[in-house]
């Protein structure tokens, strides 16, 4: 079947082709990348040793009392903020590759953890969190039925 060419035609098809361009752009994205593109992030490692989790997060050049550490039964939350370096007088910056600003991170975690019990420590600039998990929760058990 021939049709007929008309401008309409060819803007719709652009339009579908647009469509599918900045869908497959925004799938990477997420609210947590958002908010980390937001307020700037740093690295985290979590280990699971078994009896307890280990959080550990690079902080280069961050005092250690400008660091917000929460902890829930699930999650861990790590807040920071770093301040500007001062601007340079005689030259110019050729790469800056330093982020400066408030830095936030939240980590879901895959066990219970007790955070009554949590330690942490800061040494060179990176944050090491011992979480030890939680025993049987209280909130609920399983009942065997006879």
């Amino acid at each position: 079947m021939i049709r007929r060419w008309h401008p309409l035609n060819e803007l719709s098809r652009l339009e579908r082709k647009m469509d599918a361009l900045f869908s497959e752009l925004w799938r990477g994205f997420s609210p947590r990348a958002l908010s980390e593109a937001q307020f700037g992030s740093f690295p985290v490692d979590v280990l699971d040793q078994g009896d307890e989790i280990i959080v550990r997060a690079e902080l280069p050049g961050v005092e250690k009392d400008k660091i917000d550490l929460r902890c829930t039964e699930d999650s861990i939350s790590i807040a920071t903020e770093k301040s500007e370096q001062k601007q340079v007088k005689d030259g110019t910056w050729v790469v800056q590759e330093s982020s400066f600003g408030k830095m936030v991170r939240t980590i879901s975690l895959d066990a219970q953890v007790d955070p009554d019990r949590a330690q942490a420590s800061f040494e060179n600039g990176v944050l090491t969190v011992t979480l030890p998990k939680a025993g049987p929760s209280k909130r609920g058990r399983s009942i065997q039925i006879s």
